[in-house]
């Protein structure tokens, strides 16, 4: 029998509420997420304040440019970060979220469509919400 465990930068707490793919919870959502996000570190890489060292990534690095043991051991833990962060990002939303968000590149970019829709769709829910209340 074989046991696996799971880092704590790998997964998030209960507390984080999986993103309703209406947007209903989408503002709790989001405080909570970022809350767990940047206590693990990461959310850099959601608002781009740690963006890639320069030279490229590990995975695509600068054509001509030699690169030094220190940038690129900074490259390889950038990566290993941006995909943690995603992974972080990827446990809490739809799938039909995520089939959205797939083919960008960076978390940046995902997280970017995210706000953008679930905050349309968060206030047009409220806003239908309160119009059903005031219509009893």
């Amino acid at each position: 029998m074989s046991l696996t465990t799971t880092s704590l930068a790998d997964s998030l707490p209960p507390s984080i509420p999986k993103l309703d793919a209406t947007g209903l919870n989408w503002v709790i959502f989001s405080v909570r997420f970022q809350d767990a996000v940047e206590a693990k570190g990461f959310w850099g890489h959601f608002d781009a304040a740690a963006p890639a060292p320069t030279g490229g990534t590990a995975a695509t690095p600068a054509p001509t440019m030699v690169v030094s043991n220190d940038v690129l051991a900074a490259q390889l833990q950038w990566d290993k970060n941006e995909r943690l962060a995603k992974s972080l990002l990827t446990q809490k939303i739809p799938d039909s979220t995520l089939m959205r968000i797939h083919l960008k590149k960076s978390v940046k970019e995902h997280w970017a469509v995210i706000v953008e829709e679930y905050t349309s769709k968060g206030a047009y829910t409220q806003m239908d919400l309160c119009q059903k209340f005031m219509d009893m």
